[in-house]
């Protein structure tokens, strides 16, 4: 009986794993029959087989290249796959499988990016005619973020091109294109509607219309050995048909930050003081020494005097900065005539106190074309007045430098109230301003403070003009004779 049982219970066993085997042999089968290879060629519309072709299984890793015939192949899971066919400078499609077996796709170009107009020096040129290594910055990107002067909408626009700033109120940026040449200048040439210039920071951002950046030599085959840092082509708004009234304006706050943060208050130097006695055996004669700040270095502790004042002096010269622009624009024009005018107002405070600029432009550009459109004549026009009064961050006496980084901070900024204090000159009052003179051991720095309060109405004054006018003859289809009269930047100081 017990080997009856046995008997039928191996049976079942054997029929069970005899079932598994069938299951997984038809499931194999099963996707074995959905799996399948495709094959094709891509061309291009009008111009036969596109090697280097990507295609790829929409919302997988599988892909293929087409061969130098266009050819290719690919295999996909199931007929629901989804090929995608792209390229560079060619419109990306898509087509489903289902029961096809041989998928052909025609690319067509996509000239969007190709048909862009660069102005490269004498003419503008489509992007696929160009040869040379030249970046545009698009209209759009100009005026993404407010910025003070022009060299500054190139910052992280253009690949190559390294803009700097330092900060200064109304300063213009250090623009390095294809990095330094030289050991003397370096800087590169600004083109501004045709007229050469080194200095653009007298230019409001708001009328710049486009900016080309031509990096390679190519470009001193126009503009000589002045192109020899690289040139920077600005071009500025025109007119167009129809009247155009414009008005935009901006209003910010500089944050100056905390600044430093590793500088030892004034407990903290004179208990490092103290600890500079103990470690270089200072008192091991039971005599030590009478410091002039702190007293006698056998006292247990520093003692500081009724003057000491716990200065930051990074929060001393800086303080929140307002920053506010307003722009006002009028265009327009008809078939024969067109015209623009703009006015901008900026005003800048420094992170430093008493740093400032303020600066009023006034733009005019016009042209008139007669003789049935053979002649053309107009004139661009920029006027700029600014007053300013920066500072140097770079220098030894800058007052970054001398402030956080030279000066002590036992220091007051003035004297306090109620406290005369004979110094090693002359005697502080009350409301002086506070120095190293007052004893000995505070080394040379300057007071920062009084050094920008004293030297706050030393403004600077300049009234710039830049411009040209010019006639323009088309004598055949393609052919013109231009003459051109420039001011290329006439800087008057006040």
């Amino acid at each position: 009986m017990f080997k009856k049982r046995l008997t039928m219970q191996i049976s079942k066993n054997v029929r069970r794993i005899a079932l598994f085997l069938l299951s997984m042999v038809l499931s194999s089968s099963i996707i074995f029959a959905q799996e399948k290879t495709i094959t094709g060629k891509v061309t291009g519309q009008g111009e036969g087989p596109l090697p280097g072709v990507n295609v790829t299984v929409q919302g997988t890793t599988v892909g293929a290249i087409t061969d130098v015939n266009g050819a290719y192949s690919i295999k996909v899971p199931n007929q629901a796959a989804v090929l995608t066919f792209s390229s560079i400078g060619y419109a990306t499609k898509q087509a489903a499988v289902g029961t096809q077996n041989v998928i052909d796709m025609v690319l067509t170009a996509e000239t969007t990016a190709l048909n862009e107009v660069v102005v490269t020096g004498y003419t503008t040129q489509r992007r696929r005619d160009l040869t040379g290594a030249v970046a545009t910055v698009a209209p759009a990107e100009l005026t993404a973020v407010p910025v003070a002067n022009v060299s500054n909408q190139l910052q992280g626009r253009t690949a190559g091109v390294d803009v700097v700033g330092n900060g200064q109120p109304g300063s213009t940026s250090t623009v390095r294109i294809r990095g330094y040449g030289s050991f003397q200048d370096n800087d590169p040439l600004y083109i501004v509607d045709g007229v050469p210039t080194q200095d653009i920071s007298s230019m409001n951002p708001n009328d710049v219309e486009s900016l080309s950046v031509l990096k390679d030599a190519g470009a001193a085959s126009i503009y000589g050995s002045r192109a020899s840092n690289g040139v920077i082509i600005v071009t500025t708004k025109k007119g167009g048909k129809g009247t155009k009234v414009t008005y935009d304006m901006y209003y910010g706050t500089q944050d100056p930050g905390a600044g430093p943060k590793a500088i030892a208050n004034t407990q903290q130097m004179a208990d490092l003081q103290w600890l500079v006695y103990k470690n270089d055996g200072t008192n091991n004669d039971g005599i030590g020494v009478l410091n002039p700040l702190y007293g006698s270095s056998l006292n247990a502790t520093p003692t500081l005097p009724s003057w000491a004042a716990n200065t930051n002096w990074y929060k001393a010269i800086t303080h929140n900065a307002p920053i506010m622009n307003h722009d006002v624009t009028f265009s327009g024009g008809g078939d024969k005539a067109k015209f623009f005018g703009g006015f901008g107002y900026f005003t800048q405070d420094g992170i430093v106190i008493y740093t400032h600029e303020d600066k009023f432009t006034a733009r005019f550009n016009s042209d008139y074309t007669f003789l049935k459109d053979h002649v053309k004549i107009g004139e661009n026009v920029t006027l700029a007045y600014r007053n300013n009064l920066g500072v140097s961050n770079l220098g030894e006496g800058s007052p970054i430098s001398m402030g956080p980084y030279r000066e002590q901070p036992i220091i007051p900024v003035t004297i306090p109230a109620g406290e005369t204090i004979t110094g090693l000159s002359h005697v502080y009052q009350p409301g002086d301003w506070g120095g190293t003179g007052i004893v000995n051991g505070l080394g040379n720095a300057t007071n920062p403070v009084a050094n920008l309060t004293r030297s706050k109405d030393n403004k600077y004054h300049d009234i710039r003009v830049i411009g040209n006018a010019f006639l323009d003859v088309k004598i055949l289809d393609g052919l013109n004779f231009r003459s051109t009269m420039e001011a290329p930047g006439m800087t008057v100081g006040v």
